[in-house]
């Protein structure tokens, strides 16, 4: 039997909160975890070090608690969907009536960007429909931006308020909405002069280009990272867009921003890139979504003029989503290009 959802409740019971201080904190999580741990449920608890130190000290039994400790269940959005299917798989395989989760999603109130993570809020309201699970979002008030606290209140179906009380919320637009989703930020790099821009490339063409101006900018492991997620991406623009596909490649002395653009519309579904799917309107999927699990900042941009896969890599991974110093853009008077085909 689950316990703290509405009886006959099946899937993910999905609920945000929002909190000023530690003490809101503490009255809104600690239900959560002790209600768990009395039924014996796994809770898995995803917080920053002080946040997870807290709950440790108001916990009974810290031990009955799993808490990652590391970045990696946040790393991605398509990656945190996917650590958490496995964790719910072995959960209920070993008889768990329920799994509880709860964890800060990354945004700028905590030194993160939030892009990609408006698509995760609204997407686990069915990509884990097939578990028993009960997730807790909470955000900080005093930080939390006005459009991602709009975002917050449009995905989650159920609000817990700072008086303990479950709301159903009226602002819930369903599960599968792109509406509340907030529109990519151009990089500043953009608006240079691109070091590359091929027409119409080969993803051996790409994958050329972006080896040869990356090398000694990033580590092996980003760029090759790079490397796969600009040919996935040229390959599907190639067989699923429309042309012309153009390439663009900006590259600072530490960072690298690529661009793959068709005139088409781009993925139709709204859970392509974020979970492996067998079928689609935008080819089998799998490619985006192996693109969205790589240690690389990849964001889908639709725009009048057509469909961009945005790539960016930092050789310090916090800072490549900043602004880029571009005194140090690596551009000439015209950007290298070429014409290619089959």
């Amino acid at each position: 039997m689950r316990v703290g959802v509405p009886a006959g409740f099946v899937g993910h019971f999905h609920e945000a909160g929002f909190y000023a201080s530690d003490t809101e904190f503490r009255a809104l999580i600690l239900p959560f975890v002790k209600e768990g741990i009395t039924a014996s449920e796994p809770v898995v608890i995803g917080y920053d070090e002080r946040k997870s130190d807290l709950l440790r000290s108001w916990v009974d039994e810290p031990s009955a608690v799993t808490f990652v400790a590391d970045n990696s269940l946040y790393a991605t959005p398509a990656r945190a969907i996917a650590n958490y299917r496995e964790l719910f798989e072995r959960y209920v395989v070993a008889g768990a009536p329920q799994v509880r989760i709860a964890g800060d999603v990354p945004h700028p109130g905590n030194g993160s960007t939030f892009e990609g993570w408006d698509r995760y809020e609204f997407a686990v309201n069915t990509v884990w429909d097939q578990f028993p699970v009960r997730s807790l979002c909470l955000y900080d008030a005093t930080t939390v931006p006005a459009p991602v606290k709009d975002v917050v209140e449009r995905t989650h179906p159920s609000i817990l308020t700072a008086d303990g009380e479950h709301r159903d919320n009226t602002r819930f637009e369903g599960g599968l909405v792109t509406s509340a989703c907030l529109p990519a930020v151009a990089d500043p790099l953009q608006a240079t002069i691109p070091a590359v821009e091929l027409s119409n490339p080969t993803a051996a063409d790409a994958r050329h280009a972006l080896d040869q101006i990356g090398r000694g900018r990033v580590d092996d492991h980003t760029l090759h990272h790079l490397i796969l997620a600009i040919s996935e991406a040229v390959t599907n623009a190639r067989l699923h867009g429309v042309p012309p596909a153009t390439v663009r490649i900006w590259a600072t002395r530490d960072r690298l921003v690529a661009t793959v653009h068709d005139s088409g519309d781009g993925p139709l579904d709204p859970l392509t890139g974020l979970v492996p799917m067998s079928r689609t309107t935008f080819g089998t999927g799998l490619g985006l979504w192996i693109t969205h699990l790589l240690d690389i900042d990849a964001a889908f941009i639709s725009t009048a003029d057509g469909f961009t896969l945005r790539l960016r890599a930092s050789r310090d991974p916090r800072s490549c989503s900043r602004e880029g110093d571009e005194s140090l853009c690596v551009r000439g008077e015209s950007p290298t290009s070429a014409n290619a085909g089959e």
